[in-house]
């Protein structure tokens, strides 16, 4: 089984794309022209671990980190690939949901003139297609993998009511599946990813080691105190009211403390080690303008991070 072609909407930094592949393809070109997010985009239509994942996305698969509602839509990240080259227990298996692909004008026979003329010409394809989006009802991102082909009427094809609206009318291409597909994916070497984070022994703890022995005092312990001002619940967010809420419940049950406010919302467990966790580099790179984590850079990028640093 092939992949041969593989189209690309709202996912990462490309906005829209169309990459077309044969028997042996070679990805070339500069940092961040999005060699790395073509391999990304393999693994999340068709990795079979991929959707072991909670969540499967998150706002940073966005294009430009745009996942909120706009003119009443909401942004939806696409991934189509089409499979050629199918064995005959995979064309048994998804007899439904083939079509016959032209290689003449890389695309589907069906969609082309005279197609009822060549009906019996092309060679059986497999469409699959990721989507995935923002979920306001759950706060939370929502994704998978279906059968691109046919479209059904029918939307409750789910229990979940946002996997339904999300795949409505199309059936779930699920891990099994995957799997008949024989989808072996290498993961790219990314020196960075430990390198630039903020973990013992990384380069940029070594540099806020060096920073802290000339800063005023120490720059983890200043840190700390910053993050442990920070109040969750300020600012007239819905917590405010939660809060009030079980504060109120509770005196019901135990004796609370007198005086301030006995039941709180903070930061919690706060350490250097979770600090060193959760802290994270955001950079911002051409053509683009918004910051990401380190991590989701290119690879070549990440890496030539690393030998910057290490200059």
């Amino acid at each position: 089984m092939k992949v041969r072609r593989l189209t690309l909407r709202n996912f990462r930094g490309v906005s829209g794309g169309t990459v077309l592949l044969d028997d042996q393809s070679l990805l070339v070109g500069a940092n961040s022209v999005g060699k790395s997010t073509v391999c990304e985009a393999l693994d999340l239509v068709l990795g079979p671990e991929r959707m072991l994942r909670r969540p499967v996305i998150d706002e940073f698969d966005f294009y430009a980190a745009r996942y909120q509602e706009a003119q009443g839509e909401l942004p939806e990240v696409r991934i189509e690939a089409v499979l050629t080259d199918l064995s005959a227990e995979a064309q048994r298996r998804f007899g439904p949901h083939l079509r016959r692909w032209d290689d003449r004008v890389q695309g589907f026979m069906d969609t082309a003139p005279a197609a009822v003329a060549d009906a019996d010409a092309g060679e059986w394809a497999l469409p699959v297609v990721f989507l995935g989006r923002f979920d306001p009802e759950e706060d939370d991102f929502v994704g998978g993998t279906f059968f691109a082909h046919p479209q059904r009427e029918t939307d409750d094809l789910f229990d979940e009511p946002a996997a339904a609206e999300l795949g409505a009318g199309l059936a779930p291409f699920k891990r099994d599946d995957k799997r008949l597909c024989g989808f072996l994916y290498l993961r790219p070497n990314r020196t960075g990813n430990r390198a630039l984070t903020f973990q013992r022994g990384s380069l940029l703890d070594t540099i806020v080691r060096l920073e802290a022995e000339t800063a005023q005092g120490p720059l983890w312990e200043k840190a700390l105190t910053d993050v442990a001002s920070v109040a969750v619940a300020a600012g007239g967010s819905g917590f405010v009211k939660i809060q009030s809420e079980v504060r109120d419940r509770v005196a019901k049950f135990l004796a609370l403390a007198p005086g301030g406010d006995p039941v709180d919302t903070r930061v919690s467990e706060l350490t250097r080690e979770h600090l060193r966790e959760v802290l994270r580099l955001f950079i911002a790179t051409q053509p683009g303008s918004h910051g990401v984590p380190f991590n989701r850079l290119s690879t070549g990028s990440l890496n030539l991070l690393v030998f910057a640093l290490l200059t």
